[in-house]
């Protein structure tokens, strides 16, 4: 069990993002771009899902769970609005601006973001000189530029643009994808920092959840006014991806990166987000046909690579931190003995 429980978290980080590559291959290869549902709209629904089932799971399987102080609600509403509200709506709106390549190179950055406020927090164990530390320094930075290889490889031939051409557009564009993935960093600290005071992670994570459907809904509600835009088509399989991705991908797999980001810390959380593409590049080839180069191919190698090194990394510190625990623990029974021995003489 305690085996299971040490990969759990790799299998979970890794199944998120495989997931959500195949929910964004099932978006490109059955809906119709002309009658579509809206992207916002599309959002909505997903939370909707989403927002059910953990809410369902915490009343059924979290039962000890403490009430949350007002405290908690607080940090809970204030990730909820940023994960969900902020930063989808500027990765939705962005996408107005820029390609959806440009926007994937912007969000390979997170990891790189998230380690750095992670090491100013002191919230990761960071020694420049030692050989973990540059592990870990060249593990994320290998990854977001491997990831960013594969997506501009695999747009090297395509010639659309953002929906606008003009300069200063692509440059807002470029503003709204940096906002978003700082956004999305400060999240993950908060995430961990919320489930250090709360340990409920079912329960906080249908807190979050809640917060950011409801303010989703109403900006939603604001942006989106013609009543046939939030019209389902029964015809295409958006039902069942509005299922697929609020149930799985920002249902379960919602609850287990907080989970991972409570166990393992946030940089672990956010080392697995450049396997998105790397997932995205292979259903490519698989069920679209795509050539693969060179390029793309050692793009995935240093996806890996530079992955394979900051778990490497992490794992000795998880190691170091162990022993250090069971050595306080044996000094603090070593000093406590001889008080025993006097209490029975």
């Amino acid at each position: 069990m305690s085996v299971v429980y040490t990969a759990l978290p790799y299998a979970v980080e890794t199944l998120k993002y495989a997931s959500n590559a195949a929910m964004m291959a099932m978006l490109r290869s059955t809906l119709d771009p002309v009658h579509a549902v809206n992207p916002v709209v599309l959002a909505v629904y997903q939370q909707l899902a989403s927002c059910s089932v953990l809410i369902s799971l915490a009343l059924l399987l979290d039962r000890g769970r403490r009430k949350p102080s007002w405290q908690i609600l607080s940090w809970t509403c204030l990730i909820g609005f940023l994960q969900i509200t902020v930063a989808e709506l500027l990765l939705t709106t962005s996408l107005r601006y820029i390609t959806a390549s440009v926007q994937s190179v912007g969000l390979n950055t997170i990891p790189v973001a998230v380690f750095v406020l992670a090491v100013l927090a002191g919230r990761e164990k960071f020694a420049w000189g030692s050989a973990y530390g540059q592990a870990k320094l060249w593990g994320v930075f290998a990854s977001a530029a491997g990831a960013t290889l594969v997506v501009l490889a695999s747009d090297s031939d395509s010639t659309s643009g953002g929906s606008s051409g003009a300069f200063n557009g692509f440059w807002l564009g470029v503003l709204m994808v940096a906002a978003a993935v700082l956004v999305h960093s400060v999240a993950y600290m908060l995430v961990e920092r919320a489930a250090i005071e709360y340990s409920s992670d079912l329960t906080l994570s249908a807190m979050m959840s809640s917060f950011g459907t409801i303010q989703t809904v109403v900006v939603a509600a604001l942006m989106v006014r013609d009543l046939s835009s939030w019209k389902i088509n029964t015809d295409t399989l958006e039902l069942p991806i509005i299922l697929f991705g609020g149930i799985i991908v920002t249902g379960v797999f919602y609850f287990g990166h907080n989970w991972c980001i409570h166990t393992k810390g946030p940089v672990f959380g956010a080392a697995f987000s450049p396997l998105l593409v790397v997932f995205s590049f292979l259903l490519e080839i698989l069920f679209f046909q795509s050539k693969p180069d060179i390029t793309s191919v050692i793009g995935a190698v240093l996806v890996v690579g530079g992955l394979y090194l900051l778990l490497w990394a992490k794992t000795r510190d998880h190691k170091e931190k162990v022993a250090l625990i069971d050595h306080s623990d044996i000094l603090e029974s070593s000093s406590t003995e001889p008080l025993m021995l006097q209490s029975r003489a």
